[in-house]
């Protein structure tokens, strides 16, 4: 999810309010670790990069169950305490529905708004429920029942006129239509999360390709059924199908970490013991599937989602970020207020606390 504050083309004077912005950000987040877990995968390139990656994340899911995917949602997938009207409530990416943690989950539903459940965003079919990837919450996120339904098992795309389902004052967030991604040809529906979340969720993907890579110890699998479309069973690109390199990709670079992320990332090691490397350190995608593909990846080149340096929603993990701060569209200018002596980002209408929860 994009943080919604950043200026394009910018003055020194708007690129020195970036900056503080940056560090308000910075000063919000829980920094959980240090580079330290990462030491085994510097100076290293493509496969070693790659199963050096696996080895640190084999170290969960660890005292998991898919039960305890119940508690641990109370912790790591509400919005923050100064969320306004949302703080404490269940961060859902598939709905704007405010469920109450412990409260509607499902059970059975009938439309949108009805409870909220345990989405595999890797559908469990496509690994034939296998263990520990049944359980695994890197990929496992509470979502609205009724849109997950819709969902299905098919795989994330993009479509032109998909079908959003809507309820009253509650929407699903995502559509379901066919496929019109570019070089690609998809004979069934394809699921498209809204733009905020599909960062997320390619970074999801990108985590269980890496800790269930192909000879993995646990033999779990992601060719059943619709996941062929996504995943193949050779280890060509690290596991992936072409389709899902160009698409996954593009989500990752459009829609850059976000503080939610990055929160939920330090939740998810404090309940099964690891952390998804591709939020930690963005720009290892590009080392893996990307512009950087076989070179020798460097601490010195990147920049942590745990650094100070790192600017959530915008930053891409490069070590010079000056690029990316260029960059940012002029339709996401925006302003600072002050209101009951707190400080807000006012962006097209909307108003924002500075770790980029959306209040009003």
């Amino acid at each position: 999810m994009r943080s919604p504050f950043l200026t394009p083309k910018i003055s020194t004077m708007k690129k020195t309010l970036i900056s503080l912005l940056a560090l308000l950000l910075v000063a919000q987040i829980s920094r959980a670790i240090d580079q330290s877990y990462y030491v085994t995968i510097d100076n290293t390139q493509g496969t070693m990069l790659r199963d050096n990656l696996y080895s640190i994340t084999i170290a969960g899911p660890q005292n998991m169950s898919y039960k305890k995917l119940w508690e641990a949602y109370k912790t790591t997938d509400v919005y923050p305490a100064d969320s306004a009207v949302k703080a404490g409530k269940i961060w859902d990416m598939y709905s704007n529905v405010l469920y109450t943690p412990g409260l509607g989950q499902c059970g059975t539903y009938s439309d949108v708004g009805s409870c909220y459940n345990r989405e595999h965003s890797l559908p469990k079919s496509w690994f034939d429920e296998g263990q520990p990837a049944y359980y695994d919450m890197g990929h496992i996120v509470p979502t609205d029942g009724y849109v997950n339904n819709q969902r299905s098992n098919y795989i994330f795309g993009e479509c032109a006129n998909g079908t959003r389902l809507v309820n009253g004052k509650y929407h699903g967030k995502g559509k379901l239509g066919a496929s019109t991604f570019a070089g690609f040809s998809i004979s069934d529906p394809v699921f498209e999360p809204d733009d905020e979340y599909k960062g997320d969720f390619a970074r999801m993907y990108m985590y269980m390709i890496v800790r269930y890579k192909k000879g993995n110890k646990d033999g779990i699998t992601f060719t059943s059924g619709h996941g062929s479309d996504m995943f193949n069973s050779s280890d060509t690109n690290f596991g992936f199908t072409n389709y899902s390199v160009a698409l996954l990709m593009k989500w990752h670079r459009l829609d850059p970490v976000s503080v939610k992320e990055i929160n939920r990332n330090n939740g998810m090691q404090k309940v099964q013991g690891n952390r998804n490397p591709f939020i930690d350190y963005p720009i290892l995608a590009e080392y893996l599937w990307g512009t950087k593909a076989n070179d020798i990846f460097l601490f010195v080149n990147a920049v942590a989602s745990f650094d100070p340096a790192f600017i959530p929603g915008v930053s891409d993990g490069a070590a010079s970020q000056e690029e990316a701060l260029e960059e940012i569209p002029v339709s996401r200018a925006a302003q600072i207020i002050i209101e009951n002596g707190q400080l807000l980002i006012l962006r097209e209408g909307a108003v924002y606390s500075v770790t980029g929860a959306r209040i009003r």
